[in-house]
Parts: structure tokens; sequence; C-alpha cells
């Protein structure tokens, strides 16, 4: 089975299925967006205690560390307490950006809430704590720790007394105390030049006045896919344990005959395909199947007889007669051979050739070929009256003793006479 042929009995075989699919996954998003509340988001920028960035990866870079700091949940709970709100600070999380503005080194940070207020303050106490938080660890911050640490050292080392009776022990003092004030000089001169920037809030977050857009046509599109996704895959499993058969070509590749015609006949070549095909298995009468739910096949074959002609001369062609008007008896001595021709809808399950592939074994008969006629468009030849559930060839029920129940009048004749 080739790509084409698998795309014809998946999607256009099963494409109710995935419809199905769509509409539910699109439905459910649609109502879920229905009950959420709108939200706000509340934004404010900072500028932090860094070189200002050179490019977009610095700039990056800058934010991470400051994210890290506003997303910490300690950090959170602490801005929920200084801001009076009660919300959960995990789930708080999720509802906290902060970007870079380019590479001017200043961070937008916003934060989303159901209450324009709540939005507002969170996010002026989120950037309280990081500048804060910033202040405390950064490096002027901790030259500035270093700087009273050996300051303080420096003060030891000069108050420092020698007893004339113990000079040994006052110059182990003093090395011990120039070698931690050696140690420390080395930190604060690894720590660099120190940015002349200030961490601060330069521009406060105001209480919000619209709600943020509808993520509706976004999560919409999303539900498209994943509902197509989630048909696809039903309808592959379905295809996998019924397969169908999609197309006439489809169903005389699975019978090994050719298609000798379509439904409504607007080329008006099918009574002479039927006749090749007589004339080329050497047969004299043509029987008509039908498989699956089918219109009845008297005016298709009062059609077919009108075309050919009925006699045994060589000009007229071959008996077309169906199942519902086989004839009682053959007309001369001897029964005609008769072929099968299956006139089937371009879309079936698969199943459905079984009995008509059982029939062909058991009779030995030939099988001409296949007259297919699209589902929706029934023959333009059939009235509407006329068009009814045709019943699929008979089974035999568990304990039926005769062989012949269900065959055609014809076939019985076949039968009977080569007894």
């Amino acid at each position: 089975m080739d790509l084409q042929e698998a795309s014809k009995r998946i999607l256009l075989g099963h494409w109710m299925v995935i419809v199905a699919f769509v509409v539910v996954c699109m439905g459910a998003v649609t109502a879920y967006s229905f009950t959420e509340a709108p939200t706000y988001s509340a934004s404010t920028r900072v500028v932090l205690d860094v070189p200002a960035p050179t490019s977009g990866t610095e700039a990056t870079a800058v934010a991470d560390a400051a994210k890290a700091i506003v997303t910490s949940p300690t950090h959170v709970a602490a801005a929920l307490s200084l801001a009076g709100v009660l919300r959960d600070p995990v789930k708080l999380i999720a509802n906290i950006t902060l970007v870079p503005v380019g590479t001017s080194g200043v961070l937008q940070l916003t934060v989303q809430d159901v209450d324009p207020v709540v939005a507002a303050n969170l996010a002026n106490a989120l950037a309280q704590d990081l500048i804060k938080t910033r202040l405390a660890i950064s490096p002027a911050a901790e030259k500035a720790a270093l700087d009273d640490q050996i300051a303080s050292l420096n003060v030891q080392l000069q108050a420092l007394q020698v007893d004339p009776a113990n000079v040994q022990a006052a110059v182990v003092r003093a090395q011990i105390l120039t070698d931690r004030i050696n140690v420390l000089e080395s930190e604060r001169a690894s720590l660099g030049s120190v940015s002349d920037t200030t961490p601060t809030v330069i521009d406060a977050a105001a209480v919000p006045t619209k709600p943020d857009p509808s993520k509706l046509p976004i999560e919409l599109a999303l539900a498209l896919i994943i509902g197509s996704v989630l048909g696809v895959v039903v309808a592959s499993g379905m295809e996998t344990f019924r397969p169908t058969l999609a197309g006439g070509d489809a169903v005389a590749k699975a019978l090994g005959v050719p298609v000798l015609g379509w439904l409504p006949d607007t080329a008006g070549t099918l009574a002479r395909r039927v006749k090749l095909a007589a004339t080329a298995n050497s047969v004299r009468a043509v029987e008509l199947i039908a498989v699956g739910d089918s219109p009845e096949l008297a005016p298709l074959t009062k059609s077919l007889r009108d075309s050919l002609g009925e006699g045994r001369s060589a000009s007229k062609g071959p008996l077309v007669y169906s199942v519902e008007d086989a004839p009682r008896k053959p007309r001369t001595g001897q029964p005609l051979p008769a072929g099968f021709v299956v006139v089937a809808p371009d879309r079936m399950q698969k199943e459905d050739l079984k009995p008509v592939q059982e029939l062909i074994s058991i009779s030995g008969r030939p099988l001409l070929g296949v007259i297919a006629y699209r589902s929706r468009r029934r023959q333009a030849s059939v009235p509407a009256e006329a068009v009814k559930p045709w019943p699929r060839l008979a089974v035999l029920p568990d304990g039926e003793k005769d062989p012949v129940k269900g065959m055609s009048k014809e076939m019985q004749s076949d039968l009977w006479g080569a007894q």
C-alpha cells in the first residue's frame, strides 16, 4: 500500500472521525476559556549595578541572573508579605516574567494576576526585593565588607604589643595578621572595578486598566492541531483493524479485476466495456452482484440490456441480469457460460468483499470486473423511489443443509445442469 492510497483510506475514509476530534478539542478549549477570569499585567522597569551590556547575550545573562532572584520561592513569599496579598508562591512563579529591554541594561518585570491592583503591588514589591538583594550581594557591598575586615586587621596589627620576654610570639601573631590582610586584598582585587550604576527602580508599576488580550485564538489553533493529530491516530488505528477500500480502483485491485465503468455512465461506454469483458472471458451471460448498501440493480440491468441487446447471435451482446431478475431457467437446453460483475461503492469495508470472493470461488465462474459508483452520488438513471438498501449476500446459518440457498437462480441452474 503506497502513501497515496494510505492517505485516501485514512483521511477520506475516516474524515468524520478526524473532524469529530477537532470539533471536540476546539469546543473544549472554547468552553474552558469562558470559565477563566480575565487577567491583568502590571510592569515595572529596574536597572542593576552591572556594567551596560554590549550584546544581546550579555543582556540576556543579566536578565537571567535577576530572574533567578525574583522567581525564588523565598523572595516571592517575601514580596507577597510586603504587598499584603494571599497567593500561592509556587503558582505565582508561572505568572512572573523578567526580560531585558534590548541591550540597554534595563530590565522589565511583569506580574500577571486576575486582580489589577494585586498585579501592580506584587510587581513593585518584587522590584524592591530585587534591588535590596542586589545591594546585599553586589560587588560594591562585597568590597565594602572586605575593606572593613582589612581595616580591622590593620588596627590589630598596629596595636600588637611585643613582650621582650617572648618576642617570637609577637612575630608569629604579626605574620598571621599580615597573611590574612594579603588574602583579603587579593579577594578585593579579584572583584574588579565597581560599576557606577546603582540598582534602582526607574519606572514603578501602575494599576492596569485593561485586561490582557485573549489567548483563545492561539489556543484554538493548538486545539486544531492536537485534534487533527488525535483524529489521524484514531483513524489509523481503525484502518489497521478494519481496513477500507477508498476508490473504485482499490476495490478492483482487491478483487484482481479491472474497473469496467462508473455510475452514472456519462461517457456511455459502460455497455461496450461489459461486452468486451464478456468476450474476453468467453461468457454469454453476465450476472450483476451488489456489494454493500447499493440501489436496486434492475434499472442498471435494463439499461445494459437496451444497449447490448439480448440474443444468441454474435452481433448481440451477452445476457445481463441480476439476482433480483435472474431467469428461472435457461432459454436453451444447456445453461449459458456466465460470469460475475461486481457493482460496488467507491468506499467500503474490505471485509464486505469476502462473501463475493467466496461465491466466486464456490461457483468457479469468472469475475469480469467492477462497476463502481460514488457513495454520495447515486446513479442518475435510478429513480429516487427505486433506491433502497441492497442486502448483502446471504450467509448460511448454522445447521443449514441447503448448499445452494442464497445463490442466484442462474447459478443454481448451472449447478443442477452440471449434476
